[in-house]
């Protein structure tokens, strides 16, 4: 296990999960202006709206990656919950890329649902985190759902880490449906 490694793409990944949340708010806002006439909001509602799935399909993929990096090469042993994230992102690099390819606007209804049900396996998982003295069923003895193998920033976790991966993927995905909320 490389430890310099490790802790550089702890901070990045955290960075970057704080960044996805941003992003996430932003772009609703975005797409609830009504009738702007800023180039700027047209662009970003025009480009986001013809790549969404492709950048939800880039963000699955970059998460499937890190979290492949962490329990293959720095050796942290996934608890319960975080294979049942994975279980939830892992198909949707399949499902997204599958649909980007042959090209069906219509992929993110099959992705939706992971990404949904991951953001709430991501909840309980990080609020079992920030309050272990609780008791869940499905925590192995092996390894502790309530451990934390990362807290960057006194809040950053791998589950917070997977929450805002699968908000921003949501928010990509959910596109098609509050588009009509603003004007184009």
């Amino acid at each position: 296990m490389n430890e310099t490694l490790t802790e550089f793409l702890n901070l990045i990944f955290s960075i970057l999960s704080i960044v996805s949340l941003l992003l996430a708010f932003l772009i609703l806002t975005v797409f609830f202006f009504k009738k702007s006439k800023n180039r700027l909001i047209i662009f970003l509602k025009n480009t986001i709206n013809e790549y969404h799935i492709l950048f939800a399909w880039t963000i699955a993929s970059l998460a499937s990656i890190g979290s492949l990096f962490y329990s293959e090469i720095s050796g942290f042993v996934p608890c319960t919950y975080c294979w049942y994230e994975r279980i939830a992102m892992y198909p949707l690099v399949i499902v997204l890329g599958i649909g980007i390819l042959i090209k069906d606007n219509k992929s993110w209804l099959y992705g939706l649902p992971l990404s949904i049900i991951g953001v709430f396996i991501t909840i309980y998982h990080y609020q079992l985190q920030m309050f272990p003295n609780q008791n869940s069923p499905t925590c192995s003895t092996e390894v502790s759902c309530t451990g934390t193998w990362i807290k960057e920033f006194g809040f950053v976790t791998m589950p917070f880490m997977a929450l805002s991966t699968f908000l921003l993927i949501s928010v990509l995905l959910l596109i098609p449906i509050i588009k009509n909320y603003g004007d184009t």
